[in-house]
């Protein structure tokens, strides 16, 4: 982490930032160099800031919506594949970007009260046209959306969320299954409920003709008394 980094986070209104925006904003400003920038890949971030990556991008969304950072994103002018992204820090974004062997030349960008973002450098080999150019299916960030792109030469990582932010730890168990009676179905219900008010209005069973899985409904489920079941010899 860059002593500029350091400093400017410190400063920071602690009320401006969420818990995981603040995570995933230390981390950037770890990743910073003072002269090649910050280029952490999703990967990493996901990886150092133990979070989903719904929340990662919730999270840098955030962060720029906010002004306290701003993504450069660009693609290889000979292969098409995505570069990774630059993070352009709140201290940066008030001074020339300086040269990096990512980018290339810099100019000054005053920030404006809509975007935060002044006008755009004049396209050159390195960042092509200077106006940005929003997500689609074909060029899909991992940073800013959840959308396909190829993966990068650099992370090759799936973009799938992952199921959730912490892997649970202990086992879980379910109190009521181990009190939970056998299961029957239906027709199994029905059939010895027919049973059990045959037998309460009088009537006599033979019940080798009963299946057995309707007898053990009939005791299961305690459609007959205690009596009638030890009469008809089903207990």
């Amino acid at each position: 982490m860059s002593h500029r980094a350091t400093t400017w986070l410190a400063d920071l209104d602690a009320h401006l930032l969420g818990a995981s925006e603040f995570r995933v904003l230390f981390h950037l400003c770890d990743c910073h160099n003072p002269s090649q920038g910050c280029f952490p890949t999703q990967a990493y971030l996901l990886k150092v800031c133990g979070v989903s990556n719904g929340t990662l991008n919730n999270a840098l969304n955030a962060l720029e919506t906010k002004g306290i950072i701003r993504r450069h994103r660009e693609r290889d002018g000979n292969t098409h594949r995505q570069r990774p992204t630059r993070y352009i820090l709140g201290f940066e974004l008030d001074e020339p970007q300086k040269p990096s062997p990512h980018i290339g030349a810099g100019k000054p960008r005053k920030p404006s009260p809509r975007n935060g973002v002044g006008n755009r450098a004049k396209p050159t080999p390195n960042i092509g046209a200077g106006t940005r150019q929003e997500p689609t299916p074909n060029i899909g960030d991992g940073a800013d959306s959840n959308l396909g792109g190829e993966p990068s030469p650099i992370s090759g990582v799936s973009r799938l969320q992952p199921a959730g932010e912490r892997t649970c730890n202990k086992p879980v168990t379910n109190p009521r299954a181990h009190t939970r009676g056998p299961f029957f179905t239906a027709e199994e219900r029905g059939m010895a409920t027919d049973v059990a008010r045959h037998i309460r209005s009088g009537g006599a069973v033979n019940f080798d003709q009963v299946p057995k899985r309707v007898c053990e409904c009939l005791v299961s489920e305690k459609l007959i008394s205690e009596d009638e079941i030890h009469r008809n010899g089903l207990s």
